[in-house]
């Protein structure tokens, strides 16, 4: 098995008995263990009058199995040690993966193996789980996503189980009674899940050899079945008639979009040479002369992606993915003419050996550094990777060119032209005829008229168009330098009332790479709405204008990422060392230097405004998330806000307010990894000498947060689509005290599990249903919510609290075996190390944000859970939910301004002036 030079884990391939595959990881570092297991089942495989069932088996598989019949048995167990379970069905796969501490492995693997093996299908929980599936489906009723999906779907070959309707319903499953539905899940499962089928990952900090006995005890059992004929071939994914189309489809939100979409054969069997991926470089490039670039400069776009779109054992569609503005969409022939021109650019030149070379040498350098993922993420990506290649290049599969093909290349270019191509125009004024199945989203079909096709044939390449030039970023030097102890632990190299710099060197990871973190708080913003909207603006512009210029840098494995945050704004550097501090120093000299002209601003401005609009349009769930946010930090605005403030914007105000954010100025400033001490001085000393030279100093802006203390609950309505009813109940924690943290987490840890038991599974009230600790600018919380599209406000609040007031109960009357338990899995947790340097960059930052500036907290944190007891966690709840001094808002869906509701409370009916007279606490 190829691996990474760099990669310390040990790797371990094998084939069990039965005919199962096996990759065993042992990775010394990693926090947890994961397990990952991929069916080759997919909805592909579901009955042509039972659409979804492939769907239902995956939730069903969840719900009680041959030794352990209770539901949700894994979800319980794993919580108790820190762990997660998850899982999907897609066209041809389906999948499911877990992560726990390692103490806890075997028996969870023993459960997972159980479930896989012999799940129960009992009436009940069939009647239950479809009722859940259905929730989902009507959940996502107002997706974009699965409504292009749909419309996908319906104008493809009838024939291809692509066509399928993957999801399933009531209207679906309600043609079966349950010992009808319980006789086609045994079938399938019976067909399907058998040894030969399934391939199966474990990462763990355990040897090899222990992990091969676990596996091979709890996975051997499973069924080799009948021995697999060969699959049907597949039909066309698409008929003649259904190329050489243009496909109109109304969205929801707002969005004015072009897909251009080419029908290619799969093209899997040609990995070593990647032909798509050059093109897709070649077409997705964002530097000057590039498609996007031309687009731009024209008013017509502001985005484009290449080379996604539905991939499967017998097609493969090429998508060329633009964001067009009100005149793009008005212009669409154009844009469509530009594509074509482009294309042919790279007919006519070609794809050079030194490009093929250039794209090599990247991803080999990608693969011998990359960051390693966290174990769940490594084995649920390498149980499917199992499918998909040979043993020894299931790791290196992804980045492997080893062969330059031009001519496969040139086959796949002639295959993008007019006739075999399928156009997607998604815009909200296009007249339509038809409506799609289930989602109700309106469309309409027709054929490319001979006109327009031989437009796009004798498309002009205009003289501005150009294909990227050789690449001026690559790393040349690869090997990491020595770290000195002295900076094993950051340490701050300037600390200036307008500036402070900190800088650590990785003894770790040996890797030529380093992360740089700056963060801008800007004094003009603390009282001014205005300018925090235009502050977006002015950041979407400067994160355009940084992508085209360096858009060769991002490509050669330079990271960065400029945005807006509470205080004012951010630029984050990361990837390979060698000329980071380099390029971070260009950017920001062009930050501080930076013009633009009223298109940019215009297209800047669209994309905000067009943002806010959509956020409107969100899941009620997701609505009460930004509202509760907003609401909590003084410093964030809503979408309603700001809409008013992007419809009057201007250019001209926008130059004076770019003058406002740069003139008073605090700067935080990190950068850890594989850098010198010299070159972090040298760069810190060039940003105070050159960056900030003119600029006011001034302290950082305090991150406070809105304190609910109150003598009753707040009740903040938030306006959503109708449809379904959502409520989100917050609990704030009396102070952000190491003591209320633990308790915090504590709380929400025991509660989660039962929460969703009780009033998902059991009670049924909706897809959506669960908790989590949310912290704000440091400041603990808990929240549990609830969308639900059967039960009123009223009920679902009524449910909520009637599990909360018992919440002190269920905590004392845990098992003090599963008490130790769960405090040890936090623990561990919480001190558990760094598997990555970008985590270990990211936690240090958040470190100094805090002013730990011992970098102990989580130690101190991990010691507080260890040492608390079930009493104290209980009486701190108990506290939380006094309705005589509660620190509680709930925020609730509310479909129309004039709906009225009976919640008790005291409501907060103008957010703004609330948060104007709020009291702020640390």
């Amino acid at each position: 098995m190829i691996q990474s030079k760099h990669d310390q884990c040990r790797y371990q391939h094998l084939t069990l008995a039965n005919g199962l595959r096996v990759l065993l990881v042992e990775d010394t570092d990693t926090r947890k263990s994961a397990v990952s297991a991929t069916i080759a089942m997919g909805h592909f495989q579901d009955p042509a009058d039972c659409e979804g069932l492939s769907h239902l088996l995956e939730h069903m598989l969840f719900l009680g199995c041959e030794g352990y019949n209770s539901p949700n048995h894994l979800a319980d167990y794993l919580s108790s040690w820190g762990g997660h379970v998850n899982a999907w069905t897609g066209t041809e796969h389906s999948s499911f993966y877990f992560d726990v501490l390692t103490q806890g492995l075997e028996p969870a693997l023993a459960q997972f193996a159980a479930m896989l093996q012999r799940p129960e299908f009992s009436a009940t929980n069939i009647e239950s789980e479809t009722q859940s599936i259905d929730a989902e489906f009507r959940l996502k009723q107002q997706d974009d996503l699965r409504c292009l999906y749909q419309v996908h779907k319906e104008t493809c070959n009838p024939e291809h189980p692509f066509s399928k309707f993957s999801v399933g319903n009531l209207q679906v499953f309600s043609r079966f009674s349950s010992s009808e539905l319980k006789n086609m899940l045994e079938t399938m499962h019976t067909e399907h899940y058998r040894a030969s089928n399934i391939t199966l990952c474990v990462v763990s900090d355990l040897p090899l050899s222990q992990s091969k006995s676990m596996v091979c005890n709890y996975f051997e059992s499973i069924s080799g079945g009948q021995e697999a004929s060969a699959p049907n071939e597949l039909p066309p994914l698409y008929l003649p008639e259904q190329l050489g189309l243009i496909l109109k489809v109304v969205p929801i939100k707002t969005a004015r979009r072009m897909i251009v979409t080419f029908a290619l054969p799969d093209v899997q069997p040609y990995y070593r040479s990647k032909p798509l991926y050059l093109l897709s470089h070649l077409i997705g490039d964002e530097g000057q002369g590039s498609l996007l670039y031309h687009l731009k400069k024209q008013g017509l776009a502001t985005n484009l992606s290449a080379g996604g779109g539905i991939q499967g054992s017998n097609f493969k569609d090429f998508n060329i993915n633009l964001q067009l503005t009100a005149q793009g969409a008005e212009q669409w022939p154009k844009v469509l003419s530009d594509v074509f021109a482009y294309l042919q650019l790279i007919k006519t030149e070609g794809v050079s050996p030194w490009r093929f070379d250039e794209r090599k040498q990247f991803n080999q350098l990608a693969f011998d550094f990359h960051d390693k993922p966290k174990a769940m993420d490594m084995a649920s990506n390498l149980s499917v990777q199992m499918h998909h290649y040979p043993a020894e290049h299931v790791l290196i599969g992804d980045y492997l060119m080893e062969s330059y093909e031009p001519e496969l290349v040139s086959s796949l270019l002639a295959q993008m032209n007019p006739d075999n191509m399928r156009l997607k125009l998604i815009m909200p004024e296009l007249k339509t005829n038809r409506e799609a199945r289930w989602y109700s989203t309106p469309y309409a079909v027709e054929k490319l008229s001979a006109p327009l096709r031989q437009q796009l044939l004798d498309a002009p390449v205009p003289a501005s168009m150009k294909l990227p030039e050789a690449n001026p970023y690559l790393c040349v030097r690869t090997e990491p330098g020595r770290a000195n102890p002295e900076f094993h632990l950051p340490q701050p190299l300037i600390s200036d009332k307008g500036f402070k710099f900190w800088f650590g060197q990785d003894p770790d990871f040996k890797q030529p790479k380093g992360e740089l973190y700056l963060s801008f708080d800007s004094g003009a913003i603390e009282n001014d709405p205005e300018l925090r909207c235009y502050k977006r603006i002015w950041t979407s512009i400067v994160q355009e204008k940084l992508s085209q210029n360096y858009y060769q840098a991002m490509i050669a494995g330079l990271n960065f990422h400029f945005y807006a945050h509470q205080g004012g704004f951010s630029l984050h550097t990361s990837g390979f060392s060698d000329r980071q501090f380099e390029l971070a120093e260009k950017m920001l000299l062009d930050v501080i230097r930076f013009d633009f002209s009223d298109s940019q601003f215009e297209r800047a401005r669209a994309r905000q405004w067009q943002a806010m609009q959509n956020n409107l349009l969100n899941k009620p769930i997701n609505r009460l998330f930004t509202r509760l946010s907003v609401l909590l930090q003084p410093l964030s605005d809503s979408p309603l806000e700001m809409l008013p403030i992007l419809d009057s914007a201007t250019p001209d105000t926008m130059r004076t307010m770019q003058g406002r954010i740069l003139e008073k100025m605090h700067l935080d400033g990190f950068a850890y990894g594989d850098f010198t001490e010299t070159e972090a001085r040298q760069f810190a000393d060039n940003i105070n000498t050159k960056v900030l030279r003119d600029v006011q100093p001034m302290s950082a802006i305090a991150r406070r947060i809105v304190s609910l203390e109150s003598a009753q609950r707040y009740l903040l309505p938030v306006r959503c689509q109708p449809g379904e009813n959502a409520v989100l109940l917050y609990l704030q924690s009396p102070d952000n005290s190491i003591t209320s943290i633990a308790s915090t987490i504590l709380t929400e840890q025991l509660l989660a599990g039962p929460f969703f038991n009780q009033l998902r599974t059991e009670k049924q009230l909706g897809y959506v249903v669960g908790s989590g600790y949310m912290p704000y600018n440091q400041h603990p919380g808990v929240g549990f919510y609830i969308q639900s599209p059967n039960y009123s406000l009223e009920e679902l609040v009524m449910h909520i609290d009637d599990f909360l007031l018992k919440g002190p109960e269920l905590m004392l009357s845990i098992a003090e075996q599963e008490w130790q338990g769960v405090k040890s899995s936090i623990s561990k947790q919480l001190i558990a190390r760094d598997t990555s340097l970008s985590m270990r960059s990211q936690r240090l930052w958040l470190a100094i944000g805090n002013q730990d500036y011992e970098f102990n907290q989580q130690h101190r944190l991990s010691a507080q859970i260890q040492d608390i007891s079930r009493a104290q966690v209980a009486d701190f709840f108990r506290q939380q939910i006094n309705k005589e001094h509660p620190a509680q808002v709930l925020l609730y869906s509310q479909p129309t301004q004039l709906s009225h509701t009976s919640l008790a409370g005291q409501m907060i009916s103008n957010m703004t002036n609330f948060k104007a007279n709020a009291a702020l606490v640390p």
